[in-house]
């Protein structure tokens, strides 16, 4: 018997498995025993090559084009991707891992107070309530007493890690007529170029360069692509929360592998932070469905 899925339904299947895919990004950095400069190098150059693979196959002869047609925003996504890496990568490596995992899980929050302060959109009630709630959580994650040492450091790297990524997805959200995938490819090599004098590429262990040929080469540009394909078909409040996924999954990977528990108040922290999401979520998509089913009727009569 023929199983036929919806365009919807193939939309959540894919976002998910693109979600699911780079949740273990934080358990293999982990496992990595270099400092942030070579993980940092290798990551970003492997993702370029791996990405670039995958959008030749996408763009065919016309790759070239859609490359220079990045523009000023593709150009601003390139620093913020250097510096999103750096401060991802030290956090990952100088606090729990649900630490940094947890706190960059509030990312749809920043993206709103950025929209707000800098274009003055109107942000609803909901969010400023969910940002309130959220911020309380990410302040017991923050004055939680750590498993290691330098913990509030790599809180604070989560942080500008989070504020980093939340700048990004507000210009990939000014800039929805212009295809910026190409830029990833950029930021990656000019990442690797910029950090090559200051290091040792060469001194990596095979182990280590396997963790990171998996990471940089497969893991995150097949779940970039697919996190890229899957909210084509779903709502963004959905995607929302297929992105909890990888908060979920991701310090559980951790606890499996390395029996990292980051304590109970950092749980009790980022249970806080997910619910947050979850019902601010759910409610943006009721709020989603029910213009959908007006606009609807309205076409209709």
């Amino acid at each position: 018997m023929k199983i036929s899925l919806s365009n919807h339904v193939k939309g959540i299947l894919i976002t998910a498995l693109g979600v699911i895919v780079i949740s273990p990004d934080g358990l293999l950095t982990r496992l990595i025993t270099e400092d942030t400069l070579t993980i940092v190098f290798w990551r970003c150059l492997f993702y370029s090559l791996g990405m670039l693979v995958l959008l030749l196959f996408y763009y065919k002869t016309k790759f070239m084009d859609a490359l220079f047609k990045i523009g000023i925003p593709g150009l601003w996504m390139v620093v913020l991707y250097f510096f999103g890496n750096l401060l991802f990568i030290y956090s990952i490596t100088h606090t729990a891992v649900a630490n940094t995992l947890f706190i960059m899980s509030t990312t749809p929050f920043w993206a709103a107070l950025i929209t707000w302060l800098v274009f003055k959109e109107k942000v609803a009630m909901r969010t400023w309530v969910a940002i309130g709630v959220a911020g309380a959580g990410i302040g017991i994650i923050c004055a939680s007493k750590s498993i290691m040492p330098d913990a509030y450091l790599g809180n604070m790297a989560g942080l500008l890690a989070t504020a980093t990524l939340a700048t990004s997805f507000t210009i990939v959200a000014r800039n929805r007529d212009r295809d910026l995938l190409p830029s990833f490819v950029v930021a990656g090599f000019a990442t690797a170029i910029i950090l090559e004098p200051f290091i040792a590429p060469s001194t990596v262990s095979d182990i280590n360069l396997g963790y990171l040929f998996i990471m940089g080469f497969m893991m995150l540009p097949i779940g970039a692509s697919l996190m890229f394909i899957g909210p084509r078909y779903v709502s963004a409040p959905e995607v929302g929360l297929l992105m909890l996924l990888e908060s979920i999954f991701g310090p559980i990977w951790v606890w499996m592998v390395l029996d990292e528990y980051p304590g109970d108040m950092v749980v009790a922290g980022g249970v806080i932070v997910l619910t947050t999401l979850l019902v601010h979520a759910w409610l943006g998509m009721r709020s989603f469905n029910k213009k959908f089913q007006v606009k609807e009727h309205v076409v209709k009569s």
